[in-house]
């Protein structure tokens, strides 16, 4: 028995309804009869706080956040952590997973996360009779090679200061709302510097007023217009 068929259950009629209009959200041009099977054939479970949703290496399953914020993370040859993303409540990701390739990140609770997970194998015999899901599934591995790229050049091309704010103006709500989910510890993986030069440019920013470090771990934005305005 695999770790996914050990760990999840059936949904519940609430849970059903719920993952329904997400994959309705998400899957805007999949068919009616396709959404009820993934609404009937979801594993649905609870993944606590810093719990394993998938593996890196391991066969990525499609995966529905349906509450709470998971991080993608990627442990690099030579044993660097990069957080490459964070999943939000009603994301829908690993169509890869129609392909039987393994993940190359693994997905790791933020918060406290419910989820639904179909095997891929599942999720290959509907995309036969489904061309909305079967677009959907090449769009979303076509968005993921675009953020692939975009990384790496920002890699080459961009300086700390450039990448740390815009990790800080994309994912703004999420360190500077009123329950932060990403804190200061977050941020070197998510831009991948160093703890010593994410350290600078948040002191940096700190001097100009922009923002403001809080307690041991969070965030504080003091001034939007300028963090929009260095992310541009």
């Amino acid at each position: 028995m695999s770790e996914m068929e050990h760990r999840a259950g059936s949904p519940s009629a609430a849970e059903q309804h719920e993952i329904g209009e997400l994959i309705v959200r998400g899957l805007p041009a999949t068919r009616a009869a396709t959404i009820s099977v993934l609404m009937e054939t979801a594993r649905v479970w609870t993944a606590g706080r810093e719990e394993t949703i998938y593996r890196q290496g391991e066969p990525v399953p499609l995966t529905l956040i349906v509450h709470g914020y998971g991080a993608f993370r990627r442990t690099t040859e030579d044993g660097h952590d990069l957080m490459l993303g964070v999943g939000e409540p009603g994301d829908l990701f690993g169509f890869s997973s129609m392909a039987s390739v393994q993940s190359s990140v693994e997905l790791v609770a933020l918060t406290d996360c419910l989820v639904a997970q179909w095997p891929g194998a599942e999720i290959r015999k509907l995309a036969v009779d489904d061309p909305g899901l079967a677009l959907r599934a090449a769009a979303s591995m076509a968005e993921s090679l675009h953020a692939v790229i975009e990384r790496v050049e920002g890699f080459l091309h961009q300086d700390a200061r450039r990448r740390v704010v815009r990790i800080l103006a994309r994912h703004r709500h999420l360190f500077f709302g009123e329950s932060a989910v990403l804190t200061r510890a977050h941020l070197p993986s998510l831009v991948g510097t160093s703890r010593e030069m994410t350290g600078r440019v948040l002191r940096q920013l700190e001097r100009e007023g922009t923002i403001t470090r809080v307690g041991r771990a969070e965030l504080r934005l003091l001034r939007p217009d300028r963090l929009g305005a260095d992310a541009a």
